[in-house]
């Protein structure tokens, strides 16, 4: 009878010691946890894609260059940009519009597969 009690006793405190988890109808702890980028060949073709867009975008003339940078290596806005520059906004936007296209034709030209 003791044995008994002492065991019951026992597994009470061991349960009360483990936390309890309680989570919502379809939660997968799979979707939350963040895995790291582990895989060299994707790290070695993301830092080669990287590189040629660098220096595709050194190609590019000064102006659209300059909107390039800005607007995606600095994330500013169009309207920052205008400001920085000191043109309207509608220019910023052609610049960006033009380095785009000369991006795209570069890519095309040197069979460039990103």
């Amino acid at each position: 009878m003791r044995i008994s009690h002492n065991l019951c006793i026992d597994f009470y405190r061991k349960t009360r010691r483990t936390p309890q988890i309680v989570t919502p109808e379809g939660f997968d702890i799979f979707n939350v946890l963040q895995f790291s980028d582990g895989n060299p060949e994707k790290m070695v073709i993301r830092k080669q894609s990287h590189e040629r867009v660098r220096s595709m975008v050194d190609q590019l003339p000064v102006e659209q260059k300059e909107v390039v940078i800005l607007r995606h290596y600095a994330d500013l806005s169009f309207k920052e940009i205008s400001e920085i520059t000191n043109v309207s906004i509608n220019t910023a936007l052609g610049r960006m519009r033009y380095a785009l296209i000369n991006l795209r034709k570069m890519q095309t030209e040197k069979q460039i597969v990103l």
